[in-house]
């Protein structure tokens, strides 16, 4: 049985005491871990100590391979010259005739220094150089001192004067009402002309749903039509008041969680819509559907939410089963540490559009309307001299609107969006130049760019989550971090080897617990232990995770869009944090993936 598999069944039979454990060998000892191993082997290690076993099987054992690992810190090209060197030097000193390879040794040869090669790194050009378009590459350079450095301040050409934009994202779970809410948004406000209003409800009577037409607003692809379900973010400007909205439609279904994620990563606020029939209510508790919702506007960093209980009229506004959601919905979110001033409830009917702009008739309800609510949501004040951070969300070609040819839509974070300017997206490293900007925009903007790659079909290889940005201040491109994670509900406890999926912006990726660090107490400051054996359930702690590959992120203090995280397994939400330091392990940036998600 495996250290780690003995930590967990001691912790699950109530026989662990991490004080038990602790000396003052603790730290070298999680040293010498990092380096040497416990003999576990991942399934990545034992192809390698296979095959390097079938290229050296005449001349060392399995035990001599595995030694040679250990002395090369597990570099298996390393590892490869290491052994060859020592063949050498026997038969320097022995003089025996050279034995030729056999054709499979030469292959496997081949085939482990091919894969095991660490990956091709895109070379680092100034604004002001030369580009060779034939190689169009871009070299990281990994300056970790001014990853974790406060920015320098930036100066743009131009001022731009306009009210920032807010992002509101919509969500809930499945059949709450979620894109039938955005679509009457989208009606009141103007966004939806009067032949698409028609078209959508044409669509929906064909399709025998007809309270589904305003949602057809967001969920555009036949898919979603046919099956009623939302299944990718859909994103929607509207104006009140002079104001700039953007209305994040989100999924409500646990299949299209890491769209849901990916979506709310880029809200300022949230609306969580509640399907208050009865039924519905008590079986999004029990599948713990609520929960999950609330831990991922907190893992967002959203600061106030707008609960919209709807469905009132099919329960003929119901006064007390209001009540019973709002007081469950308010002890939840405050174990989350939201107060009374940062949630606000509003009974609806998103159907009927009842209590949304215009006050309905309740006589237990004195508070405002959700439109109301919405404009008391204050500006988010963003500043204006950053390097620029543009999150990609979708890519695509049209022929029509206002930008035509290969498009981005985006989040700009920080920073200004210039045409005729050439730009980097990472970390796959593809130059491009901004030829459009769908209108003049500000930090907070969700915006569409026209772009031209340096070389046409690169286009393709741009992946959502990806990050735009100057090519002398280019976002920063790691695969070790340290982090401050919040723990939930655990199954079962975090411990060093660990493997997860983890969210941060728009993308994903696998990463594997390195180190545990230390466990906070509640205030975050004070240190309650230090290099903890295991991190259990609502728990404040520090780790340090290696990502399987290179990732987009941002210090905490320097861009909290790019430095929220969520690590998950399977389908639930594990923890929830930020990154407090950037670095880059060098020797496990290598080509192909370890970690696969269907694993974790």
């Amino acid at each position: 049985m495996s250290r780690h598999q003995g930590v967990y069944n001691m912790i699950k039979h109530g026989a662990y005491n991490d004080d038990d454990y602790e000396d003052e060998d603790d730290y070298n000892q999680q040293e010498d871990d990092e380096q040497y191993g416990d003999h576990n082997f991942t399934r990545s290690e034992l192809e390698v100590i296979n095959n390097l076993s079938d290229i050296f099987q005449l001349d060392f054992t399995r035990k001599q391979i595995i030694d040679a690992l250990y002395e090369t810190d597990g570099d298996s090209d390393a590892a490869f010259e290491y052994l060859s060197n020592k063949i050498k030097k026997t038969q320097k000193q022995q003089q025996p005739q050279k034995p030729q390879a056999t054709k499979k040794q030469q292959q496997l040869i081949q085939a482990v220094k091919k894969e095991e090669l660490p990956q091709q790194l895109p070379q680092l050009v100034k604004q002001s150089n030369s580009i060779d378009k034939s190689k169009n590459q871009f070299h990281i350079e990994y300056k970790v001192d001014e990853y974790n450095s406060p920015y320098p301040s930036i100066k743009y050409k131009n001022v731009i004067q306009t009210n920032p934009s807010t992002s509101i994202v919509i969500l809930g779970h499945v059949d709450t009402g979620k894109s039938t809410l955005t679509g009457k948004l989208l009606q009141i406000f103007k966004a939806l002309d009067d032949k698409e209003i028609r078209k959508n409800q044409k669509e929906a009577k064909n399709l025998g749903k007809d309270s589904s037409a305003l949602a057809y607003a967001t969920d555009m692809t036949k898919e979603e039509k046919e099956k009623g379900v939302t299944m990718d973010m859909a994103y929607k400007t509207i104006v009140i008041g002079g104001r700039q909205y953007n209305l994040l439609d989100s999924p409500g279904h646990q299949d299209f969680a890491p769209h849901l994620i990916a979506g709310a990563a880029q809200a300022d606020y949230a609306i969580l819509v509640i399907d208050t029939t009865k039924n519905a209510f008590e079986n999004s508790i029990k599948s713990g559907m609520l929960r999950e919702k609330l831990q991922l506007i907190s893992a967002m960093l959203i600061k106030q939410i707008i609960v919209a209980l709807n469905k009132m009229d099919q329960i003929d506004w119901n006064q007390k089963q209001f009540e019973e959601a709002k007081e469950y919905i308010k002890v939840s979110a405050a174990k989350l540490g939201y107060n009374q001033k940062q949630i606000k409830f509003i009974p609806i009917s998103a159907f009927q559009g009842l209590n949304i702009q215009n006050k309905h008739n309740i006589q237990w309800y004195q508070g405002d309307t959700l439109v109301q609510e919405i404009l008391n949501l204050p500006p988010i004040q963003r500043g204006d001299d950053k390097p620029l951070r543009f999150t990609i969300l979708n890519r695509f070609h049209q022929n029509d609107g206002k930008l035509r040819g290969t498009c981005l839509l985006g989040k700009l974070h920080s920073g200004q969006l210039e045409k005729n300017i050439n730009y980097v997206i990472l970390p796959q490293g593809i130059f491009c130049e901004v030829k459009e900007v769908e209108r003049q925009s500000v930090e907070g903007d969700i915006v569409e760019i026209k772009v031209k790659t340096l070389i046409d079909s690169e286009f393709q290889n741009i992946q959502i989550g990806s990050v735009l940005s100057q090519i002398e201040y280019h976002v920063p491109v790691a695969n070790r971090l340290v982090c401050q994670i919040s723990t939930l509900d655990l199954q079962t406890p975090i411990i060093k080897g660990s493997q997860y999926l983890m969210h941060l912006g728009a993308q994903k990726i696998g990463v594997v617990i390195k180190k545990l660090n230390h466990i906070y107490d509640q205030d975050a400051q004070t240190i309650k232990k230090k290099f903890p054996r295991a991190i259990v359930s609502n728990e404040l702690a520090e780790v340090e995770l290696e990502c399987d590959g290179q990732i987009c992120v941002e210090t905490h203090i320097n861009l909290e869009q790019l430095s929220r995280i969520i690590l998950r397994e399977k389908f639930n939400i594990v923890a929830i944090g930020k990154v407090t330091i950037i670095n880059v392990n060098l020797n496990k940036l290598k080509q192909g993936k370890i970690i696969h998600e269907q694993q974790i």
